[in-house]
């Protein structure tokens, strides 16, 4: 049965669960499918059916209904696969000699970040689950944008560096801005 269509048409709720379980299954096949999609609307798709499921239970479990957290949850759940595959991009851009577009590299992102937002929401499984994005991101980066194995994980730990250094940086920015208003 073909789980993934070669266009850039949408999803329906049928489909994303066997997207979850073919990524899950064999996430190698499924990344090879998704280097000939058009556009990032399934996984756009995936990606916000994953957040809504993930922000509705942490919200409902461990908020206490706090809509303005879920909120929080759902845009962050939404942006930093976005923000990775950019960092992702740009990183493959400065060193790769072939054109990968972004939407390929969001693709594989979104896809990663979507399945591994359905089990994340368990406690002490979040920590558990972030290598597995990883090597999920890693396994996509190889099958859908032909990158080799090596240079992949190298990019994949590249990413998190950049990330993490993001944060940093922005942090006291934050906290001083904060301190400003009040």
């Amino acid at each position: 049965m073909e789980t993934t269509s070669v266009s850039g048409t949408g999803m329906n709720i049928r489909e994303y669960f066997e997207t979850l379980f073919e990524i899950l299954r064999s996430p190698a096949r499924h990344f090879e499918r998704t280097a000939q999609q058009n556009g990032p609307r399934r996984a756009l798709f995936f990606l916000m059916v994953s957040s809504i499921f993930y922000c509705s239970v942490s919200m409902t479990y461990f908020f206490e209904n706090s809509l303005v957290m879920g909120g929080i949850m759902l845009v962050n759940s939404l942006v930093m696969p976005a923000l990775g595959a950019a960092i992702t991009s740009m990183l493959l851009g400065m060193t790769w000699r072939e054109k990968t577009s972004y939407g390929t590299i969001f693709n594989i992102y979104a896809y990663a970040s979507g399945a591994v937002m359905v089990v994340s929401w368990i406690p002490g499984l979040a920590m558990v689950m972030e290598p597995v994005r990883a090597v999920l991101v890693g396994i996509g980066l190889v099958k859908a944008a032909g990158v080799g194995k090596l240079r992949a994980a190298l990019l994949v730990a590249c990413t998190a560096v950049v990330l993490l250094l993001l944060f940093w940086t922005a942090a006291p920015l934050v906290v001083g801005l904060h301190e400003f208003l009040h």
